[in-house]
This record gives structure tokens, sequence and C-alpha cells, in this order.
């Protein structure tokens, strides 16, 4: 269909959008029909189209255009408290080192991803306030078939952090890096285990165990937001943390966002806690468990008060 092959071209652009004038060429089809099927996205919410440069007409998916809040999250169990916190907007990325970069470039306003990501961009760029830890737990090994002490996780992640603190515990002698859960699973033949999230964690039918039995609990995943939007937008800020704190998770709408079958995540959602109070000298030595060396006072510039922004 016409609109399945624009929503494409959209999802492609991001945050770059496209001139409506360039689609006649792209998809083969006349500027009549283009319009007309643009108009109908257009008063279904799905994309917002606005004159550029004169005349031309730009258009964009509605969670990537100007001056609408772009909140990024993961495909992951653990931000499901913070789905049904409202009617708000998701960008779903593929990995927490896109979505925490573009959160620091200002691309999107708001991010849940791993901490230890936000902290490294945060520590980097100066650029985004941590607010919330999301969840707590949420992940562990699943073994794989060979003896060979090598791990796979993902990069810059929890499952990283937690597999370097257990590393002397289990004997790992090395690690190999996946940029999705599919790659991880399809990893279980070569590897001694793989490090993996909620839900496929508990779908896999093999040995495993969560980190939490192995280091105890844990923050997953904290809640930033850039630092341009956070102090011009306190009330916005404000509210959605209320949302997101009293909140009570919507199945139906977690399965849809994430197109995580119901079953999965109401068994995920057992190895989760969510919105934990952690105090800043909690996450610091979180961090050094997970051997990542940074002075107190420069994860401070990175932490909020977790509490009211600041005005």
């Amino acid at each position: 269909m016409l609109e399945d092959r624009i929503l494409q071209i959209l999802e492609k652009r991001k945050f770059d959008g496209i001139l409506q004038a360039e689609l006649p060429k792209i998809l083969d089809a006349s500027k009549s029909r283009i319009s007309e099927v643009l108009s109908i996205l257009e008063k279904q919410e799905i994309i917002v189209r606005r004159k550029e440069a004169g005349k031309n007409l730009k258009v964009w998916l509605k969670e990537y255009s100007e001056g609408s809040t772009k909140i990024g999250i993961l495909r992951a169990v653990e931000y499901a408290k913070l789905v049904s916190a409202g009617e708000y907007s998701f960008i779903i990325y593929r990995n927490a080192i896109d979505l925490t970069r573009d959160l620091a470039l200002g691309r999107i306003d708001i991010g849940a991803s791993p901490l230890v990501t936000q902290i490294m961009f945060g520590v980097m760029m100066k650029t985004i306030k941590i607010k919330r830890v999301v969840a707590e737990n949420g992940s562990g090994i699943v073994y794989g078939d060979s003896n060979n002490k090598i791990f796979a996780t993902t990069e810059m992640s929890a499952m990283e952090m937690n597999l370097r603190a257990v590393k002397n515990k289990l004997g790992i002698e090395g690690f190999r890096y996946c940029q999705s859960p599919e790659c991880l699973i399809s990893s279980l033949s070569e590897v001694e285990g793989i490090a993996i999230w909620e839900p496929y964690f508990s779908s896999l039918n093999r040995d495993k165990i969560p980190f939490n039995e192995l280091e105890g609990d844990y923050p997953c995943c904290t809640l930033a937001f850039n630092t341009g939007y956070l102090y011009r937008n306190f009330e916005s800020v404000r509210s959605l943390l209320k949302d997101f704190e009293r909140s009570e998770i919507d199945i139906a709408k977690v399965s849809s966002i994430f197109d995580f079958r119901e079953y999965e995540i109401k068994t995920a959602l057992k190895s989760y806690r969510f919105n934990p109070k952690y105090e800043f000298e909690d996450l610091v030595e979180y961090m050094k468990k997970g051997g990542l060396e940074i002075s107190p006072e420069s994860l401070s510039t990175v932490f909020d008060d977790f509490g009211e922004p600041e005005k």
C-alpha cells in the first residue's frame, strides 16, 4: 500500500523528515494521490506537515516532528510503567547508545535507557540530567552450549555492567558484543552464556540465573532529560514524573507498543521493582562494582536531585 511505503520512508528519515515534493519520484505515484494519503495520515495525527523554505511542505512522523515532546525508550519490559504513565508518544530505539546520543544532542527531550549509558554521555556532553531510576533488576545469564568462558552481551548496558561485576565469580575470560536480542540468542550455540533482559530472559527454555541472585538488586535503567528541555518545561517535567510514579501498568498498552505477548509481559514483570528509591551514593557504588571508575564529582554532574526540577 502507498500509505505503508510513505510511513516506511518517514521512519527511515526520522528527525530529518522529507519534502512532500520528493515523494512522487521516490514512490512513482502522482502528486494528487500522495497528497490525498498524506491528508488522511495528518487527520489521523500520524504525520505532521509544515511549510519550509517558502511554499515547500515537509513531512515527519509525529513523534519525530519539531514541537512535540519526544520520549525515547528501548524495546524491553522494564519500561512498562513508563509507557503506562499517560498519553505520551514514544520513539522505540534498537540500542541504548543511539537513544542516549540523541538525548544528549537534543534530538529527543526525554530518554529511558541503561544507567551506565546515560552516565557516560552525561559526563562527556553535560547535556542530560538523570531524574529517576525507572526499575531495578530484570536481566540475567542464560547458559549456552560452549564451555569457552566467553559471554555475549550488549555494549554499555546493565547486562555488561553486571557481567563485569561477576566476572571473577564466574571465571569469565572474554566478551562478545551484540546489538540486539536476536543476535544474543543466536550466539547461544557459540558462547558459554548470554546476558539478556526481559521478556527474552524468561522466555528462553534453558539453564539460567538472574543477576540479582548473584550480586543483589541493581538499577537497570534511568529516566533522564535533555537539559535544554528540562529547564524550559518545568511543569511538563513535574507532570510526567508524577504520572510515572502514580501509574498502574497497562498490560494491553505495553503489549501494543512493544509487540510482546501479554502472558510474556505478565511473567517478565515479576522480575522487576519499579520506581525504586536510590541515593546518589548507591548509584556510585553500583558503577564501581561494574568496573567503571569515574569520580563522584564527575558523576554528580549527571544526577539531578531525584526530586523536583531545579528552578
